[in-house]
């Protein structure tokens, strides 16, 4: 070891196959991180559109063994849309956005947002948002090595956290956090460690968020999607120790990049 350096212990990060199923039925295999599985659950259900009650839980089940981990949600069965429940022939991984999504045309029938009130977010929250998320992310400050997903009042306060080696198994986490306590309608924004993908702008969209917001530029049919769904979207750009709040728009031009000091 060189003079002046220290030594930093690092947790790893636990990732394990996690089966979801509905009614006792199997539904799918994710690879997640074994926390707040009732929440992984319930989001993954919601998102992919296997549920249409999402506060109709009547029970729910969930046993972790030393590998894998077991979780079975219960609801009445008008809330369950057949022709979305299938088993996975394959599991899904935790890097897998599809989430069993087989082709894009399945993820085109995703309902607008129609219903959704037009509020602004300010770029003082996003600043205050950006500020704060590190240090709510208790799980990554041990590990280095998983994502986070926020969701945060319209005036930047983090007001729900939840972290997972997928970034899309933490965005399923946090939606099922909010559907959990009837809050899904909540006005608010999103606030992700990943970059946007066009697969967390749908998941999104079955939340009443104003915004996206993550720590890197959006891909082009992120894009798309977010002018589809009617979701503004804003990545990060660090230049130094500055971090700019960049706004896009339907075209992917950075209108206006205003700087965190």
């Amino acid at each position: 070891m060189n003079d002046g350096a220290t030594a930093d212990t690092w947790m790893l990060a636990v990732e394990t196959p996690v089966e979801i199923c509905v009614n006792g039925e199997p539904f799918a295999v994710m690879l997640a991180t074994p926390s707040s599985l009732t929440e992984l659950a319930l989001g993954l259900l919601i998102t992919e559109q296997v549920v249409v009650a999402t506060t109709a839980v009547l029970h729910s089940h969930v046993a972790v063994g030393l590998n894998e981990a077991r979780v079975d949600l219960h609801f009445p069965s008008s809330a369950v849309q057949r022709d979305r429940l299938r088993s996975r022939a394959m599991p899904g991984s935790s890097g897998c956005g599809l989430c069993g999504i087989e082709t894009l045309a399945q993820l085109q029938t995703r309902p607008a947002r129609s219903g959704t009130k037009k509020r602004t977010v300010g770029d003082p929250a996003l600043q205050r948002a950006f500020r704060d998320f590190p240090g709510v992310q208790r799980l990554n400050a041990a590990t280095r090595s998983v994502h986070a997903a926020a969701w945060c009042s319209l005036d930047g306060d983090i007001l729900l956290v939840r972290e997972d080696v997928g970034r899309h198994n933490a965005l399923d986490k946090l939606v099922g956090a909010l559907a959990t306590s009837r809050r899904l309608e909540e006005e608010g924004f999103i606030v992700m460690s990943s970059r946007c993908s066009y697969e967390l702008v749908a998941k999104t969209s079955f939340t009443a968020a104003q915004l996206l917001a993550t720590i890197s530029a959006p891909t082009t049919m992120a894009l798309q999607w977010a002018r589809a769904l009617d979701l503004p979207v804003v990545g990060t750009s660090r230049r130094g120790d500055t971090l700019a709040i960049v706004h896009f728009d339907s075209h992917g031009t950075p209108p206006s990049m205003p700087s965190i000091p």
